[in-house]
């Protein structure tokens, strides 16, 4: 009898998670028109790893490497022309692994990044393409 509710709610879990987090899967970038990725590259960031910069933008502090031995990352640039209004309170950031110039090795790079309303750029920017 415990498994059966075990697997039942194993099976609920995923389901739950993309209805949270499913409004990335039809945003892009407001300037380069790239899709954002998906549940799997999108997810919110801590407040902490994020800071204004003084024209409007952001800058956002990088993930860890991706591989144990690169060196320490440092922070992304977020122009204020490409920061979108988050659906809620928190701060997202869209970030693939992409290949590098290095055969097999891998690394995360930005392509999408949501601030909460009145907090950012996006509020201002989104107002003037609409009139």
């Amino acid at each position: 009898m415990k498994r059966k509710h075990v697997v039942s709610l194993l099976w609920l879990a995923p389901v739950g998670q993309s209805d949270v987090h499913g409004w990335y899967t039809d945003k892009t970038d407001p300037v380069l028109h790239y899709k954002c990725c998906g549940n799997e590259d999108c997810h919110p960031i801590d407040p902490d790893d994020v800071r204004p910069a003084r024209d409007g933008g952001y800058f956002v502090k990088q993930p860890q490497p991706f591989y144990r031995n690169d060196p320490p990352t440092g922070e992304w640039y977020i122009p204020k022309d490409r920061v979108q209004t988050a659906p809620d309170d928190r701060y997202h950031i869209c970030e693939p692994l992409v290949p590098t110039n290095r055969v097999g090795r891998l690394k995360r790079r930005w392509t999408c990044f949501f601030a909460p309303m009145g907090t950012s750029s996006a509020t201002r920017t989104e107002h003037a393409q609409e009139g």
